[in-house]
C-alpha cells in the first residue's frame, strides 16, 4: 500500500475506490489519506456480504466519505468513456467514480483510483489519474476500441458490445483501433 501513500508534495492525495476494492479486500485503514467512494458503490454490494460490511463501518468510522460527483464532470466523463469506445462497457458507477477522480484533480487532489477494472484503468490513465489494483497486476496499454460487426463489417461509435447490429443483426464486437504503451506512475 505504499504506492497508494506517496505522492505529488503539495497535493492532497485522495484514494478512490471502486466496488471491486472491496470485493477483493481493501480494507480502508489508512488515516493518512483521504478515501472516497460514490453512492452507487453501496448499491453494487451485496447487503449481508463481508464487503459491505467493511465499506458500511469504514463509512461510519469516518474513514471513508461517499461523495457523487458534480454533473459537469459526469458529462464530460460519459463524452470520454464515448471517445475512447469504452461506451456499455463501463457501469453509471464507473463513470461516477471516474467524474469524481476528474473532479478532485481539479481540486488541487491528486486522485489515485483503487479498481480491478480494467476498462476504468484505460479511462482513468486516459485522465491522467493514477491507478491501483489490488489482485492483478493492471493494465500495461491505453486503448482505444471500436465497436463493429463482424457480419457486415460496419462500425458504430455509439452500440453496445454484444448488442445486434442494426443493419444485419449479428453481435456486434469490439477491437482496439490504437494501443499506446502507458508509463507507471
Amino acid at each position: 500500500m505504499s504506492s497508494i501513500r506517496s505522492g505529488v508534495e503539495g497535493l492532497k492525495r485522495a484514494v478512490l475506490l471502486d466496488t471491486s476494492a472491496f470485493i477483493v479486500g481493501y480494507e480502508a485503514s489508512d488515516l493518512t489519506v483521504e478515501q472516497y467512494t460514490v453512492p452507487p458503490v453501496l448499491d453494487e454490494l451485496s447487503e449481508e456480504g463481508l464487503p459491505r460490511i467493511r465499506l458500511e463501518n469504514a463509512i461510519r468510522n469516518g474513514r471513508v466519505k461517499v461523495v457523487p460527483p458534480e454533473p459537469g464532470y459526469v458529462a464530460e466523463i460519459e463524452a470520454i468513456i464515448a471517445e475512447m469506445g469504452e461506451k456499455g462497457v463501463l457501469s453509471e458507477t464507473d463513470a461516477e467514480l471516474l467524474a469524481l477522480g476528474l473532479q478532485m484533480k481539479a481540486t488541487d487532489h491528486e486522485a489515485v483510483i483503487v479498481s480491478e477494472d480494467y476498462s476504468v484503468q484505460n479511462i482513468a490513465d486516459h485522465l491522467g489519474l493514477e491507478f491501483r489494483a489490488l489482485a492483478t497486476p493492471g493494465i500495461r496499454r491505453r486503448l482505444v476500441w471500436m465497436t463493429y460487426c463482424p457480419g457486415c463489417r460496419g462500425t458504430f461509435g455509439e452500440l453496445k458490445p454484444g448488442g445486434a447490429c442494426p443493419i444485419c443483426g449479428t453481435t456486434l464486437k469490439r477491437k482496439p483501433v490504437k494501443k499506446s504503451e502507458i508509463e507507471r506512475r
